[in-house]
């Protein structure tokens, strides 16, 4: 993207959460939610909260953050329903952070992220962008990776990531690496004349 941002919102609803970030001048605020279900009727009121907490309006701010998953899959499309309307209302432009990134940024320990995933597995990311799927044997899980922080520290992760990375963000679509466990049906439909 090649481009600096000044003031950056970053939003994400793929895990059970609503949460956002503002990064200015170097300082972080944050509003997080926790909930399974609701993340669509209360995201802007978590927006909202930020804001106010920086004291700032929507029209300074000059990019936007969405979190592109692995995670929930209605959540990333809230997530990304909601920021491209932000973005697109404020003429401002948009980037994704994957889940991997968010997960990873800021530590030195370890090099590889684990994202829980569906059917006793997870899947293994490095800030780059690079992943895979594993099974997971019983209860046991490797401690050779960083989990995703809860909410606060991932939103914020996100947004420090964002403003530091931002001249390589990726395009802001969802990251799935497995098909969604729902599938759409066609139905026939017969014309009566």
């Amino acid at each position: 993207m090649g481009y600096r941002s000044n003031c950056l919102l970053a939003i994400d609803t793929s895990a059970a959460h609503c949460a956002a970030a503002l990064f200015l001048n170097g300082e972080i605020f944050s509003s997080v939610r926790e909930m399974k279900k609701g993340q669509a009727e209360n995201l802007f009121e978590v927006v909202e909260e930020t804001f106010k907490a920086a004291n700032i309006e929507k029209s300074q701010i000059d990019l936007i953050l969405v979190g592109i998953g692995p995670g929930n899959f209605t959540g990333i499309r809230i997530g990304l329903a909601a920021a491209k309307g932000l973005a697109l209302s404020l003429k401002i432009k948009i980037a994704g952070v994957n889940s991997f990134q968010a997960s990873l940024y800021g530590q030195t320990t370890h090099k590889i992220a684990k994202i829980n995933a569906p059917q006793n597995s997870y899947y293994l990311g490095t800030i780059n962008g690079d992943f895979e799927t594993k099974r997971v044997e019983g209860n046991h899980t490797p401690n050779e990776f960083a989990n995703r922080p809860r909410g606060k520290e991932f939103i914020e992760n996100m947004a420090k990531f964002g403003a530091d990375i931002n001249s390589s963000l990726s395009q802001p679509a969802p990251l799935y690496i497995k098909p969604p466990d729902a599938h759409t049906r066609t139905q026939k439909i017969s014309i009566i004349k």
